[in-house]
């Protein structure tokens, strides 16, 4: 990135090995389905990032295997139409983390409690026309060397079909409220740091999509595309 963050490959990692075992049920009813699973998965090997000072103020980032990782948690996800005019989509996972990075000179044994979630509205509005709106949260996740912060992006789509569904207008906004970032925090004995990465702007596409062969059938929750990358 510049001559003081440096950031190279391992070809000596070892394979990552899960060893997982879990339960679930799903409950289907017209449109909607709801699904929940109870899991406990053990990793061996699990890659990790590991930030190293070589002196001089460089610092060089790499990956290495963890000793082990263990998450045990609940995935819950929700698809379900809102009447005639919207649908939603919903997915969670929470998950009690444990991490040993001994092998790596770190904390035997660090634990915590994490959640993802993901939430998407899509609204049907008059002469094909759609509008989604969609959030992704991760909480504060756990690291052999600190922790990487909470992360929150909103992304917002409107399609438009036309001639007998032949052709279509999109507009997409990735990044609505521009909070998309990603800090990670290194907080060992001989290292302190907070590394705060983002992108310059939001990203806006205006596409026009035209199909030449018989329109290809959609469905209410065919999703937009949104570029969340850093």
């Amino acid at each position: 990135a510049d001559p003081f963050t440096l950031r190279a490959g391992n070809p000596n990692l070892r394979p990552e090995d899960i060893h997982s075992i879990e339960a679930g049920y799903s409950y289907h009813h017209g449109d909607s389905t709801f699904t929940s699973t109870v899991y406990d998965r053990r990793t061996y090997h699990g890659f990790t990032s590991v930030t190293t000072d070589l002196g001089g103020g460089v610092l060089l980032t790499t990956h290495e295997n963890l000793a082990t990782s263990n998450a045990a948690g609940l995935e819950l996800t929700a698809n379900t139409d809102l009447g005639k005019a919207a649908s939603l989509n919903f997915s969670s996972n929470t998950f009690y983390n444990t991490i040993d990075a001994s092998n790596l000179g770190y904390s035997a044994s660090k634990s915590d409690v994490s959640w993802l979630a993901k939430l998407g509205l899509t609204f049907h509005l008059p002469r094909d026309t759609q509008v989604q709106v969609n959030t992704n949260y991760s909480s504060a996740r756990l690291t052999p060397q600190g922790e990487r912060r909470p992360t929150w992006v909103a992304n917002l789509g409107v399609r438009h079909d036309f001639a007998k569904k032949k052709a279509a207008l999109v507009l997409t906004v990735s990044d609505l409220f521009n909070s998309l970032k990603e800090t990670n925090v290194l907080d060992t004995p001989l290292l302190h740091e907070t590394v705060m990465r983002r992108r310059s702007a939001r990203v806006v596409y205006l596409g026009f999509l035209y199909n030449f062969g018989s329109p290809t059938k959609k469905t209410k929750e065919d999703p937009l595309k949104f570029d969340n990358s850093l």
